[in-house]
């Protein structure tokens, strides 16, 4: 017995020690390819698509722009579109297996970028898509760190979310380091290829393959399940359900905000700035530094989520509803802002953006891994972000839109018309919650009458 009592608690640090290492990884190199705006002049400086301009200057041209914007959005396409086929690969082989095919794209992802100089400009849209393939498989695998826990997993994936967001800083870093000569790019790139080895030691310490050799000694944690199980016991109706289709809408339609501002930002700040290039360095830099809040805001979030939520189903439609709408506030108010650009709203703008993408990530994922059977978040998760990352080709066409920055206003009135139809998911949600609220009072007002 007390050998048995020994072991649990080893499993249990094991367990936690597990969520720190991902939560290193996630914050290191997961999702970096949202902050390359921060790397733009460095790689301007470097001539990197400079055969575009017209003329040579140290500051990045239209045309110069246009390619990194391109290279970014590919990047970002990356991301979340194959996550439907490695939500499938997980599911059959195991997260183990999967993290390894991450660490070949790793490699070449932070490979091409050491590689990267004039006339091989090419490689920088290679760079994004492999280190973007790279980073979505380290948080998804990463995510399955939640399922280990049976009443702490909203806190444990939107903490794993928040670090993945705050990644975003590592290029503005890069640009500083650069730019004050202490340190090349290509020696950085090396760096963080060597980062490859971290990840092969989580994939074996903290994650499992469906395979009869160096398995984990502990399995998902299920007890939370048990309920749920008994109501659906199947993929399809999970994947059809009302609340399962409308998050993924949900989420599909508001993070084009927080995505289009990621690419529009340079020439945003620039337009505002009046091209002054330090002030649009300084900026970018807090811009993308001030996704470190993200490490805050979403276990907040994932807390909220979490809060009572294995005593009712009212509890759980409560505290998805406000989360749900707290998130659909702060896109509101942030395409509301972006309209009108000015000095003064620059500091509003990347306080909001913040709190807006948070929320809705962590918001989001952690009702995936809280809602949802362990067993089948892999692929809910990878459909849904492959969901998000075909919205997510908008930005193509709406970045066509915005050649001339004082018109920009006319695509934040598009995107806001398209948060605000999603309204109907937060009517829904809050419908729901009411209609469980009246069944339980009625309930009560039964065992009363029959006492």
């Amino acid at each position: 017995m007390v050998q048995i009592i020994i072991s649990q608690e080893k499993t249990i640090y094991r367990k936690w020690l597990g969520v720190f290492c991902f939560f290193i990884e996630a914050t290191l190199f997961a999702g970096t390819i949202f902050g390359l705006p921060g790397l733009f002049q460095v790689l301007s400086h470097r001539g990197i698509y400079q055969n575009k301009c017209l003329s040579s200057t140290k500051d990045p041209c239209d045309a110069q722009k246009n390619q990194y914007q391109n290279a970014l959005t590919v990047g970002i396409a990356c991301f979340n579109l194959p996550l439907f086929l490695i939500g499938i690969f997980i599911d059959r082989f195991g997260c183990r297996f999967v993290k390894l095919i991450a660490i070949i794209f790793h490699m070449i992802g932070w490979l091409s970028l050491a590689f990267l100089k004039p006339g091989r400009d090419s490689l920088l849209y290679v760079h994004c898509a492999f280190s973007a393939l790279s980073g979505s498989i380290t948080f998804v695998t990463s995510l399955t760190a939640s399922d280990y826990f049976s009443k702490s997993r909203a806190l444990v994936s939107s903490l794993l979310t928040g670090a993945v967001i705050s990644a975003t800083m590592w290029y503005s870093i890069f640009e500083i380091l650069v730019e004050d000569r202490q340190i090349e790019l290509s020696t950085l790139a090396y760096i963080w290829l060597s980062f490859g080895l971290f990840m092969l030691f989580t994939s074996f310490l903290f994650l499992d393959w469906n395979y009869s050799f160096l398995n984990l000694p502990y399995q998902f944690d299920k007890q939370s399940e048990i309920k749920d199980e008994i109501k659906v016991n199947n993929f399809r109706r999970h994947l059809t359900s009302p609340l399962y289709l409308l998050l993924v809408a949900f989420l599909s339609i508001l993070l084009i905000s927080t995505n289009f501002l990621s690419i529009l930002w340079q020439p945003w700040i620039s337009y505002i700035t009046k091209q002054d290039q330090s002030l649009v360095n300084q900026y970018t830099f807090e811009y993308t530094m001030s996704t470190i809040a993200a490490i805050v805001i979403c276990p907040i979030n994932g807390y909220l989520l979490g809060f009572r939520a294995d005593r009712s189903e009212k509890q759980k439609l409560l505290n998805i509803s406000v989360v749900q709408t707290i998130a659909w506030l702060f896109n509101i108010a942030l395409c509301l802002i972006v309209m009108f650009p000015s000095s003064s709203m620059i500091v509003p703008v990347i306080i909001i953006n913040c709190f807006a993408r948070s929320t809705l990530l962590g918001g989001c994922q952690a009702v995936i891994c809280t809602f949802f059977p362990s067993e089948y978040i892999g692929r809910l998760t990878g459909i849904m972000w492959t969901i998000v990352g075909i919205v997510a080709f908008v930005n193509f066409g709406l970045v066509k839109l915005t050649d001339d920055m004082s018109k920009a206003w006319r695509v934040w009135v598009i995107i806001l018309a398209s948060v605000m139809i999603m309204s109907c998911h937060l009517i829904q949600i809050w419908m729901k919650y009411f209609q469980e609220r009246k069944q339980q009072s009625k309930d009560v007002q039964i065992v009363i009458t029959r006492l």
